[in-house]
């Protein structure tokens, strides 16, 4: 008994088999190349968040605090679990700390026990937004001292 050919004459159950490798080399490929997922890739949810203002023409020094039971501190805390915030370094400082600036000091406490601490003066050119938009709410909502 003669298997029968497929189109290049070469036995069919062998083409079946090349063409099942080929798929399975190819889905191997493809899983393989997909970006993987950090270990780290579970959220960064903030619990807290500790706001150190200090300076200004009065040299005043404030605290706001903001956590998960702070009317209006739901956003702050969102914002401060982004990847935008998280990216951010310890600090943004300006060339010349002239001239009666406010000075912030962001802490931040995730529900991990990680903390971030990011500082930065009035007036410091390219600071991320993000860290004026935390700063901005963390002293609209929170509760200070």
């Amino acid at each position: 008994m003669r298997a029968s050919t497929g189109d290049a004459g070469q036995p069919e159950d062998a083409m079946d088999r090349r063409k099942s490798l080929a798929a399975l080399v190819t889905a191997c490929a493809a899983v393989a190349l997909a970006p993987a997922a950090p270990a780290n890739a579970a959220p960064f949810i903030a619990t807290s968040i500790t706001l150190d203002r200090s300076g200004g023409f009065a040299g005043q020094q404030e605290t706001f605090q903001v956590d998960r039971g702070t009317p209006g501190g739901p956003l702050a805390l969102r914002m401060a679990g982004s990847r935008d915030f998280l990216r951010l370094r310890a600090s943004y400082q300006p060339k010349d700390p002239c001239c009666d600036r406010f000075e912030y000091r962001l802490s931040v406490t995730y529900r991990s026990g990680y903390r971030k601490t990011v500082s930065t003066v009035q007036g410091t050119p390219d600071v991320p937004p993000i860290l004026w938009k935390v700063i901005t709410e963390v002293e609209r909502v929170g509760t200070g001292s």
